[in-house]
């Protein structure tokens, strides 16, 4: 009993540090597991994150769709790369945002002289315009920022929906993924060439039925 107060101690203390780092903390919904697993997941960014009981991040991973403009192998490709790169990204706009603003005021102070001359056989006679004009303008801009260092990032599921016209792709990182990204790349620091691949893809036009890929170790993340 006491261990799983703690549990819940430590998962309130995980909320409150969301809550000071996130603009978005309604979004944020808690699970608590069988297995004492807590769920944190943000239905906005779509990323979900799993911790152990002693507050052990166990995985993370984060899910996008992109809508499909050209449903052949070539439109539906480019939409899985689409949202892959947009659900990495969204892994990082979890962990850390900077957001800024900044407030411009201008004003702008501008006099117009216009002079005629109009000449007859009675003489001469010459007009002259002043006009003043002032613009004064405020401009106001939010931005927010996002970066990461994000290792043992896998590709765990990709799905086409051929009814909406929309690819589905799913990323994660566990313990299992980054321990891997390590060694690998301890691995290769002293190595001056590595293989690369190419693949190409066929154009099946005009259009390709539904699909699903998910990696045998899904549930792991």
């Amino acid at each position: 009993m006491t261990n799983r107060k703690n549990f819940h101690i430590t998962i309130f203390s995980i909320i409150f540090f969301f809550s000071l780092h996130q603009i978005a903390l309604a979004e944020i919904q808690v699970q608590v597991s069988i297995d004492d697993q807590a769920i944190i997941s943000d239905d906005g960014l779509g990323v979900e994150v799993r911790i152990d009981r002693n507050g052990k991040l166990l995985s993370i991973k984060s899910t996008h769709q992109h809508p499909v403009e050209f449903q052949d192998r070539r439109g539906i490709n480019k939409a899985y790369i689409i949202a892959e790169e947009k659900a990495k990204a969204n892994i990082a706009r979890f962990m850390s945002q900077a957001v800024s603003t900044s407030r411009i005021t201008t004003e702008l102070d501008s006099i117009t002289s216009l002079s005629n001359r109009n000449r007859s056989s009675g003489g001469e006679i010459w007009t002259k315009d002043n006009s003043r004009k002032v613009v004064e303008s405020i401009l106001e801009v939010t931005t927010s920022q996002a970066s990461a260092i994000l290792m043992g990032v896998r590709v765990i599921e990709r799905s086409y929906n051929d009814k909406n016209e929309e690819a589905t792709v799913v990323v994660g990182i566990n313990g299992d993924s980054a321990q891997a990204a390590q060694q690998l790349q301890k691995g290769l620091i002293n190595q001056d060439n590595s293989d690369k691949k190419k693949s190409t893809s066929k154009n099946n036009f005009p259009s390709i039925e539904a699909e699903k890929k998910r990696s045998s170790d899904f549930n792991n993340f």
